[in-house]
């Protein structure tokens, strides 16, 4: 989904650059994951105020997943 690529020096300072680009994808993956459940409380908000709070658990799922990205990115930094 997300074409991302390096810059030549900052390849030079990596373990392994192409596991790098990969946590930095799960990162953006989680975070229009988390913002597409913010879109939908934003919706839901003025459709049916009441069940505004049924898409957190999208949300969660989205930080989950950028999470692991960054755990990722640390790890082969």
């Amino acid at each position: 989904m997300w074409q991302i690529e390096l810059r030549p020096e900052i390849k030079k300072e990596l373990k392994d650059p192409d596991k790098y680009v990969q946590g930095m994808r799960w990162t953006y993956n989680g975070l229009t994951i988390t913002m597409v459940g913010v879109g939908m409380m934003f919706i839901l908000y003025f459709v049916k105020p009441e069940h505004v709070l049924r898409p957190f658990w999208i949300q969660i799922l989205g930080l989950v997943v950028a999470g692991r990205g960054e755990w990722l990115k640390f790890r082969w930094k």
